[in-house]
């Protein structure tokens, strides 16, 4: 077993920096002043000073944005990240304190934070436009044209921060972020790319944390292309349900055979694209954003519901709402591109960045064996990355630690992490995982009325008791 020997070096790069080094910036970050949030009734908002390198701490700092809803009778803090990677702690968690159990947000007081190079912490702004990236088809030369100046165009904009825009770099902010709040040990919820993230922490600084909950969970062990690949049939069962409840779904109107109405769209628009939208959107309207807006929706159905009117305007000619609904993948709920930040998050945590001819056949060889699926699955896991440079802190060998287990929530139908990944993170890194029966991507965004899951969480994040092995919740009606 090497499992010490990975603990110590562990690909995530510690060690290159040395730990007196780390301890001296993260000793001397800045508190934190509260104010109350302008949008946000009931929540304060904050800023925290973080090196921009924290093995070259004279390099100086940036603002990393915070926000906070304290609890009326709080017995400890718990941090949330929304995932994406990418997206916006500070403008989603006023959204998903909602969905979180009573018994949770009346007794911890929920924090989150713009990760650097996202939102409001010096967001990166680069690379293709989020209707070209919604646009991209994998495995075409047309998608490799639309990223092949992504890193260029983000290190030209942001030569400093770039390069630091990774999960080990954000686990370093967040720790300064819990001493920030003087607190000893965190609470934490991930949703998505935020379980690689508490993955992540939880490996450096496994003494701080008392308990974790990964939902939606992703395998950082994992390549690129194995993500992919994983992803893929997902996609497709997802969607083959999905369509096959159209009949009863508000706002479809595909016809009595829905499965071929859709691949008719497909052929469609990969015969002729639709126009440009107009309004300063001159990107044509592909199959592409076709396949970004199907995944959204498979994602949080509930949460999109002008999806299925989408595809009915594509049929007959207008593209425009099928390219609004596919830019609710790429880009924050402001409206501000995601894109920059994702991809050099993705692609600066990826131990391996595959050729462009690779992920090309790849995005062939998934289409042929998932036609529902394939090509959006290496869109989403590494369209971006072909021609990255090396990594310096690159996320893999992700190992079981002597730490509070963490709670990890596997959808068994989730299009967007797929419940397989759920199945291998758990014993990899020592976590206990508990099954969601239904669809959609994570528990809490799909199905947080579930009084089972409720209970787990609940119980977990309060008390500290993780649920029996092989624990699972059968899904709310509808979910």
């Amino acid at each position: 077993m090497l499992a010490a020997s990975l603990v110590a070096c562990s690909v995530l790069t510690v060690a290159v920096v040395p730990a007196a080094t780390i301890a001296a910036a993260s000793s001397n970050q800045s508190s934190i002043t509260w104010s109350s949030c302008p949008e946000a009734t009931g929540y304060l908002c904050g800023s925290l000073q973080v090196p921009i390198d924290y093995g070259r701490p004279s390099r100086g700092t940036l603002p990393l944005a915070v926000i906070e809803h304290p609890a009326p009778d709080s017995k400890g803090v718990i941090v949330f990240n929304p995932g994406g990677p990418g997206e916006s702690g500070v403008l989603i968690l006023p959204i998903l304190a909602s969905f979180v159990p009573t018994s949770v947000r009346s007794q911890l007081t929920l924090v989150s934070f713009d990760e650097r190079g996202t939102g409001s912490s010096e967001s990166l702004l680069c690379g293709p436009s989020p209707a070209a990236a919604a646009s991209a088809v994998a495995g075409t030369s047309a998608a490799a044209q639309t990223f092949a100046g992504l890193e260029r165009s983000c290190r030209s904009r942001y030569p400093q921060l770039v390069s630091t825009v990774d999960t080990t770099t954000s686990a370093r902010d967040m720790n300064s972020l819990r001493l920030a709040l003087g607190i000893d040990r965190i609470n934490y919820y991930g949703l998505s790319y935020g379980t690689v993230l508490g993955s992540v922490y939880r490996q450096m600084y496994p003494s701080h944390v008392r308990s974790m909950v990964l939902d939606g969970a992703v395998d950082a062990n994992l390549s690129l292309p194995t993500d992919a690949a994983l992803e893929a049939p997902a996609i497709q069962t997802a969607l083959k349900h999905a369509l096959s409840e159209c009949p009863i779904t508000s706002g479809c109107a595909l016809g009595s055979d829905p499965v071929a109405s859709y691949q008719q769209l497909v052929a469609k628009l990969t015969r002729a694209p639709l126009s440009a939208p107009g309004g300063g959107n001159d990107t044509p309207v592909t199959v592409g954003d076709l396949m970004t807006a199907t995944l959204l929706y498979l994602s949080a159905p509930t949460l999109t519901p002008g999806y299925f009117p989408a595809l009915s305007a594509a049929t007959v000619g207008n593209g425009a709402p099928l390219r609004k609904v596919a830019l609710g993948l790429e880009t924050d709920l402001n409206g501000v591109s995601l894109v920059g930040a994702l991809w050099s998050i993705t692609c600066n945590d990826a131990a391996a960045h595959p050729s462009g001819t690779s992920t090309a056949l790849l995005a062939r060889a998934l289409a042929a064996r998932f036609p529902l699926g394939g090509a959006e699955a290496v869109a989403n896991n590494l369209i971006g990355c072909p021609g990255w440079g090396s990594s310096s802190q690159p996320v893999a060998h992700l190992v079981r630690i002597r730490s509070q287990p963490p709670l990890i929530i596997g959808n068994t139908y989730d299009p967007n992490t797929p419940y397989a990944a759920a199945q291998r993170l758990a014993p990899a890194i020592g976590g206990r995982l508990v099954t969601y029966g239904g669809y959609g991507h994570s528990w809490l965004l799909n199905g947080s009325a579930n009084v089972c899951m409720q209970e787990v969480v609940s119980n977990y994040l309060i008390d500290a008791v993780l649920p029996a092995r092989g624990t699972r919740c059968a899904a709310t009606a509808g979910h």
